[in-house]
């Protein structure tokens, strides 16, 4: 079994979506077929680029380690309105402040809005705009991660909307290289340090690239909006030479105590997979934690340590399918109580409440269906209210109708409203000046409407 097989069934596409999963398997069956045309970059598990160079330890968070351009040997991409990718490798940080690494991959539009003419950048009065992009990939396998997967293609074409745009987007394996699935700490700095470096390697391209400013807005839903949430909560300490650069964040369907609540939550579920993916995926960056599951972990028997640990050679699609309405806790000699001794307590505390991290230093939209089944929306009220206690200024869209899976659709057109407001200066959205404001609305996205 490879992870990477259907990795393009996002876990964010419910269960029993026959079209999507036609439209993906025919995508991979063109992709297979154009294989003796094209070259594809190999696992990033066997992949040596993959790995930093000597020395990577001393440097600072956010440095450029390794550049790849034209990282995807395909023409057309198979992702539309790009025309070229290239991927950074950068030091990062991990949830212990220990030095690690990521990979991002950057997609850029085949139409530049300051383009001269030539295909190379107009120097005078020209502004780069970037969208850091936080897809919800929601596996602990590593040869799942995007900068692999997206040679064949993106689930929601939110990216080709966002290039026709004229913006880069910049697409980061924020789980980082143990592919830490949950871990929010890891995911927030992965995501800074992939802008610092970005903004780096925008310097460095052959031939180079020169713009007189540059504008950065982050966005994330479901898995991705945990990442994209960390990782504004921590920019003011983190990443403060970001400030004035980073000018807004749009998070979707975001779970505030998404590790608290896992266990009640999705345990027993069509969605049962993720908590088996947050188990493997946090635990990787807690070693006593993971020995200890694998302690607490049924030898042998219907539900035994081997089939839980099958999910991390799993995509999160694949994980959903495989252990859907699963009763995890049954993986478990002591059932559910061993997930809630005080050391995995402290864990999923210390990595899944968002809010403690610090205050967004920069705008926020932030949308979610009240009906949401996988992220309740009291805690989303909860983090809203916390944050603008503290200073943050957010916009809340509180959407009356549909769930997590609807709202994924249903605010979308919203998100690229507000970051062009903050990327384009289009003023779509009514942004509150100063502090904040929720409205409640009801609104259901014409599926055959595409976005723009």
């Amino acid at each position: 079994m490879r992870c990477q097989t259907y990795w393009l069934l996002w876990s964010c596409l419910v269960a029993g979506s026959l079209a999507a999963w036609q439209v993906t398997t025919e995508g991979m069956a063109k992709a297979v077929q154009a294989a003796d045309e094209w070259t594809y970059l190999p696992l990033p598990s066997t992949d040596p680029w993959y790995s930093p160079p000597e020395g990577w330890e001393a440097t600072e968070p956010g440095t450029l380690l390794r550049l790849r351009q034209h990282a995807y040997n395909t023409t057309p991409l198979a992702i539309a309105n790009a025309v070229d990718t290239f991927q950074v490798l950068f030091r990062s940080t991990d949830s212990h402040q220990n030095a690690t690494w990521g990979v991002t991959t950057v997609f850029m539009p085949a139409h530049q809005p300051c383009s001269n003419g030539t295909g190379a950048a107009d120097t005078k009065n020209c502004t780069l705009r970037i969208l850091s992009y936080q897809l919800p990939y929601d596996t602990s396998c590593l040869d799942a991660s995007p900068s692999f997967g997206l040679q064949w293609g993106e689930p929601y074409g939110e990216m080709a909307a966002a290039l026709k745009r004229g913006w880069w987007v910049a697409v980061p394996d924020y789980e980082g290289p143990l592919a830490s699935y949950g871990a929010n700490i890891i995911a927030g700095y992965i995501t800074l340090d992939s802008i610092r470096a970005v903004l780096e390697a925008s310097r460095r391209l052959e031939p180079p690239l020169s713009f007189t400013d540059t504008r950065v807005a982050l966005w994330g839903y479901s898995n991705g909006a945990s990442a994209t949430e960390a990782a504004v909560e921590f920019a003011a300490t983190y990443a403060p030479g970001l400030k004035n650069k980073i000018v807004g964040a749009a998070i979707g369907g975001v779970a505030p105590m998404a590790a608290m609540n896992a266990a009640q939550i999705l345990a027993q579920t069509q969605v049962s997979g993720l908590l088996v993916q947050g188990i493997i995926g946090i635990t990787s960056q807690y070693p006593k934690q993971r020995e200890y599951v694998l302690s607490r972990l049924f030898p042998s028997g219907p539900y035994n340590a081997t089939e839980f640990f099958w999910a991390s050679y799993m995509s999160g699609w694949q994980s959903l399918l495989y252990y859907s309405y699963v009763n995890v806790f049954e993986y478990f000699i002591g059932g559910r109580a061993d997930l809630e001794t005080p050391e995995m307590v402290d864990m999923f505390a210390r990595e899944g409440v968002l809010g403690g991290f610090g205050v967004p230093n920069m705008p926020v939209f932030l949308y979610q269906a009240v009906q949401d089944e996988m992220a309740p929306i009291q805690d989303s009220d909860n983090l809203v209210d916390w944050l603008c206690s503290q200073g943050a200024r957010i916009l809340y869209h509180r959407n009356h109708w549909g769930g997590h899976n609807d709202e994924l659709t249903n605010g979308r057109q919203r998100a690229l409203d507000y970051l062009g407001d903050v990327l384009d200066g289009s003023n779509v959205l009514s942004f509150p000046p100063t502090g904040c404001q929720t409205v409640n609305v009801t609104f259901m996205q014409d599926p055959s409407k595409p976005i723009v």
